[in-house]
C-alpha cells in the first residue's frame, strides 16, 4: 500500500485513510485537526493535506471556461497556487518541506494553477 493516494484519486478526496483524530473526514469540508497534525508521521500530514486541497480546488479543466488561445478565465477567483494555499493554511502546522512535497505532487498532476471547485458557492480556502 503506498503512503499517499494514487494520482487518479487527486480530484476525488474519496480514499484518504485517516485516523478518527484527524478530523471529520466525511465532513465535505474537512479540515484536519491542527493538534492531530502536527504531530502526524508525514506521510498522514500529507493525506491529510491532499484531502483538505481536494475538497477546496480542482483542474481547472473540470469547469473554467477558456478563451481560443485556450488559456483559462478565472470568471470568479484564482488560479490558486498549491505551495502558497498550503502554506497559508497549515504553515504553521507542517514542516515546510513535507507542504513542499506535496505542492509538487499537485504541481506533476495538474500544474501550478488550480480551480475553486465550484460545486459548493460558499467555498473559499
Amino acid at each position: 500500500m503506498s503512503s499517499t493516494p494514487q494520482k487518479s484519486q487527486i480530484l476525488s478526496p474519496e480514499g484518504y485513510d485517516l485516523p478518527p483524530e484527524a478530523g471529520d473526514i466525511n465532513d465535505p469540508r474537512f479540515d484536519p485537526q491542527d493538534g492531530w497534525l502536527r504531530d502526524a508521521p508525514p506521510e498522514l500530514q500529507i493525506r491529510a493535506m491532499r484531502r483538505w486541497f481536494a475538497m477546496r480546488y480542482q483542474d481547472p479543466a473540470i469547469s473554467t471556461p477558456h478563451d481560443d488561445k485556450g488559456d483559462y478565465l478565472y470568471v470568479e477567483d484564482g488560479p490558486y497556487r498549491p505551495k502558497k494555499v498550503l502554506g497559508k493554511r497549515f504553515g504553521e502546522v507542517v514542516d515546510e518541506a513535507v507542504i513542499d512535497e506535496l505542492a509538487e505532487m499537485l504541481r506533476q498532476e495538474v500544474g501550478d494553477e488550480w480551480a475553486p471547485r465550484n460545486d459548493d458557492p460558499g467555498i473559499s480556502s
